[in-house]
């Protein structure tokens, strides 16, 4: 199981049966589910057309809850990979809900929590790998070891279109985002040991999205052979620069893309635009 911001695609989710618990997503008074009770297309027409800013929370007991519970009666292991800890409250509130659920229910389950340290597909590239794993008879315990050396293998760059939506967020002071925003500087940002790093800024968004990809591709060593997963949101121009970037400076030996788009829960902290890859050097790809 893992959070629905792990942006993992249906047909995965299908074939290795990986169950997820949704983001709170709240616009005002309005409180729903992501792709529970508001698919992304609903989510952009409020986004867009709403007097209220979007929020998200964290996944919630009652969810955590109720599906360590089901699992638990399918299996004597539930591993849950929940988004960074270091950006969200969520491994928190998975803690909780697992106790609660060890106090309440009779012979439960053991429930591993695993942190990704990511957001987006960096969570849903590890939840795909473990369940991978769960289906071919290996145990959580010999599962994590895995993980743990996958994951540090993995990078995760992005950048975003407008500032104002990490300043909206609380990410970025009001100072910071005005002398941004007037000199054009955007920044190129980095998940580094589960945390948001701003590593530099560059002007113009075009540039800021091929530094992002550099930055991780430099970070990796600069492998000939690698797997890129450029996620947007409603931008899939400037995803497209990305690919011509190692179309054409790049040029590495044996490469494959996905573009597509980020789910609900980063929309709304990043903001319409924003622009994430992920690269994998290890696994098989995910298209």
């Amino acid at each position: 199981m893992t959070d629905s911001a792990a942006d993992i695609p249906q047909k995965y989710i299908e074939k290795y049966d990986i169950r997820t618990v949704p983001t709170l997503i709240r616009f005002g008074d309005e409180i729903f589910y992501e792709n529970v009770d508001i698919n992304l297309e609903q989510f952009y027409e409020k986004f867009f057309n709403s007097e209220t800013y979007p929020q998200t929370a964290n996944p919630t007991l009652h969810h955590q809850f109720s599906l360590y519970e089901e699992l638990g009666k399918q299996s004597e292991e539930v591993l849950n990979i929940v988004i960074s800890s270091g950006i969200s409250g969520s491994y928190n509130t998975a803690q909780i809900a697992n106790r609660n659920y060890k106090r309440r229910v009779e012979n439960p389950s053991d429930v591993h929590i695993y942190d990704s340290k990511f957001a987006t597909f960096g969570i849903g590239i590890l939840a795909i790998k473990a369940a991978e794993m769960a289906k071919e008879g290996y145990s959580v315990e010999e599962i994590i070891p895995v993980l743990d050396d996958f994951r540090s293998s993995l990078q995760i760059g992005f950048t975003v279109e407008n500032l104002k939506y990490l300043h909206r967020g609380g990410r970025l002071s009001l100072s910071k985002y005005w002398v941004a925003k007037i000199a054009d500087m955007k920044p190129v940002i980095n998940f580094i040991d589960g945390k948001m790093e701003v590593i530099k800024t560059v002007r113009g968004h075009a540039n800021a999205v091929i530094e992002s990809f550099n930055s991780v591709y430099d970070k990796m060593g600069k492998p000939r052979t690698f797997n890129a997963y450029v996620l947007h949101a409603r931008n899939e121009e400037s995803a497209q620069l990305v690919k011509e970037h190692i179309k054409n400076q790049i040029q590495p030996e044996n490469w494959n893309i996905s573009i597509r788009e980020v789910g609900m829960t980063i929309a709304t902290h990043a903001g319409p635009g924003c622009i994430g890859i992920c690269i994998d050097a290890k696994y098989k790809f995910l298209g």
